[in-house]
């Protein structure tokens, strides 16, 4: 519901509920007692001067008080001291002075003011109730209290009949529980039931709403929210959406459509389609393009990771976010993709599980898992773990490859730095005649034969690659148990000689975009090779 459509049934409710007394069928007022009956014609000209028990009957109403004018030929008297209407067995209307018309109906009130209604009393100085519409209207401050709630306001309409209330400027609820500030606020005595019609904030021990249309229950603790309302606490959780539903009393949040939770103590944001939020657990889930957005306030980059579903649990002031199926992520320097992640505050790791591979611009990496660890939202390292593979896209036939059980990719600034592998060591490096150049996004055309000076293949049993800053091999250090052998640059399309085994290509899936991140990638090629066989090994020549 928009702001517009809201403001038009307010409108509507309001207009509707204004005082009728057009076509109402005029009745006598009746003097019903009084203990002494004067007249003055010269000063008060066909007026009765009532003193003592006074008593006056007009319809199903009664009227007390201990002093009145009484003016039979216009229908109408002028009470005073202790006056009390009751109408009905549940009405009650208390007063130092009342103003009643037999014919429109219509009894003003004033001074010490209260209208006692089953459970419901209000209190003002200046009361208007209008008997044919049934309600008593204030217009210089009031308050009405039941056995739930007291409620403040400048102007303010209520209905006994109906038990509804209409508060307006500087409507202030207040409960055992919570405190409610609004502008405008349409409340029932019975049912408990605020209804929210223009910007509200309820405030509680430990969070507050705001929210310009919708409901709170205060008796029950229940409320549906629209109009992309806030529910925020005081640790730096947030929680929005098109619309709300928070249930305080078991303290469960649910969102609906462009939902938004954010982490303003770890930079969290997480949104998606819906959001279901659990205070005592300070834990959450999220579905329907799920999104995980990381960032830092001095870093103009983010992470973004989405994926079928995400969760996140806090724990002991470690935040924990983990995401299942169709996981992806993008950056500026870092892109991947994983069956499921697991990250965690504590130490800013996100471990990658399920077939996955991660790119930083011409550089892929695979593994049976995935640790990607951050610093300042900023990626300082990468390990591939059990069958770990990177390879530096060389052109689009020539892949420098380096293979083992664990593979870790030290990052600088978005660069790669160095690369160090521990257990079973293979790689193939394309060596070239020295050039000067700077690192590209994308590979370059094919290079012949000529282009390399050998390609040169190594086994150890660890190995540490420094890069230099076009993103090729600058030095290898192989340990002790090595063995290694260039080849000729005529080999260069020999797939035994210069193919690892494990190398596949999914530079084709990568995520471009923080939008391209929605559109599901392909990734049943690198599904079938982990299951099929280990990466680290070569093939045999």
């Amino acid at each position: 519901m928009d702001k517009i459509k809201a403001i038009y049934i307010l409108l509507v409710t309001l207009f509707s509920l204004l005082p009728i007394t057009s076509g109402a069928e005029k009745t006598m007022i009746y003097l019903e007692h009084s203990n002494t009956l004067n007249f003055d014609q010269d000063r008060l000209p066909d007026c009765q001067i009532l003193i003592g028990d006074v008593q006056f009957r007009h319809d199903k109403a009664l009227m007390y008080c201990d002093s009145a004018y009484f003016y039979s030929k216009s229908n109408t008297l002028n009470a005073y001291s202790n006056v009390r209407m009751v109408q009905g067995d549940s009405l009650f209307v208390y007063g130092d002075v009342l103003y009643y018309d037999g014919d429109t109906r219509l009894a003003r009130l004033r001074n010490n003011v209260r209208m006692e209604n089953g459970k419901a009393t209000l209190y003002t100085d200046s009361l208007n109730y209008d008997r044919n519409a049934e309600v008593g209207y204030y217009f210089d401050h009031g308050k009405i209290v039941d056995s739930t709630n007291e409620l403040t306001s400048v102007n303010g309409r209520y209905y006994p009949k109906t038990n509804n209330a209409i508060f307006q400027k500087k409507v202030v609820l207040t409960n055992k529980d919570l405190e409610l500030n609004s502008d405008t606020l349409i409340y029932n005595t019975e049912t408990h039931i605020a209804r929210i019609v223009g910007p509200s904030r309820i405030y509680f021990d430990d969070a507050w709403i705001y929210s310009e249309s919708g409901w709170y229950d205060t008796e029950k603790e229940d409320s549906e929210l629209l109009e992309y309302s806030v529910i925020r606490d005081y640790e730096g959780h947030t929680l929005t959406g098109d619309t709300v539903r928070y249930r305080r009393a078991e303290r469960i949040a649910e969102g609906f459509t462009n939902v938004l939770m954010t982490d303003s103590v770890d930079n969290l944001i997480i949104k998606g389609g819906y959001g279901y939020y659990d205070e005592k657990l300070d834990s959450a889930y999220v579905v329907k393009r799920a999104t995980m957005v990381s960032f830092e306030k001095d870093n103009p980059d983010s992470i973004f990771v989405t994926a079928d579903t995400l969760f996140y649990r806090n724990a002991d002031s470690v935040k924990i976010v983990k995401g299942y199926y169709n996981v992806q992520a993008w950056s500026v320097d870092f892109q991947g993709l994983a069956d499921s992640i697991y990250y965690s505050t504590k130490d800013s790791i996100c471990r990658m599980f399920g077939a996955p591979v991660t790119w930083q611009g011409r550089n892929q990496a695979t593994g049976d898992s995935i640790l990607v660890i951050t610093k300042n939202n900023e990626v300082d390292r990468i390990e591939a773990l059990g069958s770990g593979f990177i390879f530096m896209k060389n052109d689009t036939t020539a892949y420098n490859q380096v293979s083992g059980k664990k593979v870790t990719c030290y990052v600088d600034s978005g660069r790669l730095k160095k690369i160090f592998v521990d257990g079973n060591a293979l790689s193939v490096y394309f060596a070239e005649e020295d050039e000067d150049g700077m690192e590209d996004d994308e590979p370059s055309e094919p290079k012949g034969e000529e282009d390399y000076v050998g390609i040169n293949v190594s086994e150890s049993s660890e190995m540490t690659i420094y890069i230099n800053k076009d993103n090729k091999p600058e030095r290898i250090v192989l340990t002790p148990a090595s063995s290694g052998v260039m080849y000729t640059p005529d080999k260069k399309n020999d797939k035994k000689i210069t193919k690892l085994s494990g190398l596949i290509d999914c530079f084709n899936i990568r995520p471009l975009s923080k939008y391209d991140i929605y559109n599901i990638k392909d990734r049943s090629s690198l599904k079938e090779a982990a299951e099929s066989k280990p990466r680290h090994k070569r093939k045999k020549r």
